[in-house]
């Protein structure tokens, strides 16, 4: 009886012993109306009777009051609990790890929003299914089949794997995944399912295979600087002995002294080129870009040799020095505005605007032409090294000054003009304290 008593809930005491009390507040109430009916009257009885009533229902109020507050934190507890399992479920479908659970028998209890993401499936494709049934269905990838087989796998042998690693293609794009697998057991040791745990690690491998194709450029560039280094001497030598045999032979002027002078000069910018594309030591100063161009331009019309190709400038007043190598610069703004001449027929026209974008911090070139432009499918290719569409040309020149400008922190990019020709824009972080009147930085 009093394990029976134990085993009561406390909610259930407290209605017994509300309803008792209700029983002997009618037993009270019903004495009284009989002693106020009958002929005794006896003051005293009366409020022993009226005292007993009060004391009941007083005490009953009581029973009332903690039988509600009892039940106000029962709900709260069940709210809590409802909570934490509404927090654990965001919890299992926000992680980014694909999850799925099997009872020992292989059907499929739960999967997580990561897993769906990971293979590409849908939760009802494959949730409360069997996963010896879903490997016979033809309309799953690789890596789900995979996945099953791992599953199954751990099942009949009780073997479990750790980051079995492999490379599979999923919406027609690699990916590569690490499958964990994990026995669940009872108390009692018994298997009652599989967890398995499956990381999606593209991001990594693509990020390794990045680094060793840096890594073997880099070398490549290390022995074509070494290689062009040791190639230039000769081909100097070279020059300088056809140049002689051509004048003690007064050879001079033919077709093939000339022929192999332009080959000669062809391998020498090819060498000289390699050189500079592997260079990275820049001597920084406080250069004056407007100044640069204010040199180059008339040098270059000097070249023009009676061309109908007019070039303009417009320079902003007072704009910003940059922080610059004041040659490789030079060497930029030189090849950009050459490679803009030579796409000119007559009466070309290059526009060159220079000025201070207050807002980003930067000093800003813009070479605009209106000649043939770039084709759209050479947009994204004439940065590249040894790409050119000019019959004689080496295919370095813009990648060295892409080059060049990266390594000054800047932008160098390219578009075609809505009209005609295209626009070259060469960015430069500005130096922002600077004295205009005596042009000095401050």
């Amino acid at each position: 009886m009093k394990d029976f008593f134990e085993s009561v809930s406390f909610k259930t005491k407290n209605i017994f012993a509300i309803s008792f009390l209700i029983i002997l507040t009618f037993v009270v109430a019903y004495i009284t109306a009989i002693y106020l009916s009958s002929a005794v009257n006896s003051s005293k009885i009366f409020k022993i009777l009226i005292f007993s009533e009060a004391f009941v229902i007083l005490l009953m109020s009581k029973m009332m009051h903690k039988l509600i507050k009892s039940d106000s934190s029962y709900s709260g507890v069940i709210s809590i609990n409802k909570d934490e399992i509404s927090d654990g479920s965001m919890i299992f479908n926000t992680i980014s790890e694909g999850i799925i659970v099997t009872d020992n028998k292989g059907r499929i209890r739960s999967i997580n929003q990561g897993l769906c993401r990971i293979l590409g499936i849908e939760e009802n494709q494959i949730i409360s299914k069997n996963v010896y049934s879903l490997l016979s269905e033809l309309n799953y990838n690789d890596a789900s089949k995979a996945l099953l087989l791992m599953v199954i796998e751990s099942l009949e042998t009780q073997k479990e794997y750790r980051q079995k690693e492999e490379m599979f293609v999923i919406n027609a794009e690699p990916r590569y995944l690490a499958v964990s697998t994990y026995m669940l057991r009872s108390k009692n040791k018994n298997t009652i399912g599989v967890l398995a745990v499956v990381h999606d690690f593209t991001q990594r491998k693509m990020l390794e295979e990045h680094l060793m194709h840096v890594e073997k450029l880099a070398t490549a560039g290390q022995m074509a600087a070494e290689l062009a280094h040791e190639i230039r001497n000769p081909i100097c030598s070279v020059k300088g002995l056809v140049q002689l045999m051509c004048k003690q032979h007064s050879l001079e002027g033919s077709k093939y002294y000339e022929i192999i002078t332009n080959e000669i000069n062809r391998i020498s910018a090819l060498t000289q080129g390699f050189l500079t594309l592997t260079q990275k030591r820049h001597v920084f100063v406080k250069t004056c870009i407007t100044g640069i161009i204010e040199e180059i331009i008339p040098l270059l019309e000097s070249n023009l040799e009676g061309k109908k190709i007019h070039i303009e400038v417009d320079a902003q007043k007072e704009i910003p020095f940059v922080n610059a190598d004041r040659d490789s610069i030079r060497q930029v703004i030189t090849n950009i505005v050459q490679n803009g001449i030579d796409a000119l027929q007559e009466n070309g026209r290059m526009n060159i605007s220079i000025w201070y974008d207050q807002f980003n911090e930067l000093v800003k070139m813009e070479f605009k032409d209106n000649g043939s432009g770039i084709k759209p499918e050479y947009l994204d290719k004439i940065f590249e090294p040894f790409f050119t569409t000019k019959e004689n040309g080496t295919g370095l020149g813009l990648a060295i000054s892409r080059r060049i400008i990266e390594a000054h922190y800047g932008k160098l990019f390219a578009f075609n003009n809505s009209e005609s020709g295209a626009t070259f824009v060469i960015e430069l972080p500005a130096l922002i304290n600077y004295d205009t009147d005596n042009n000095k930085v401050s």
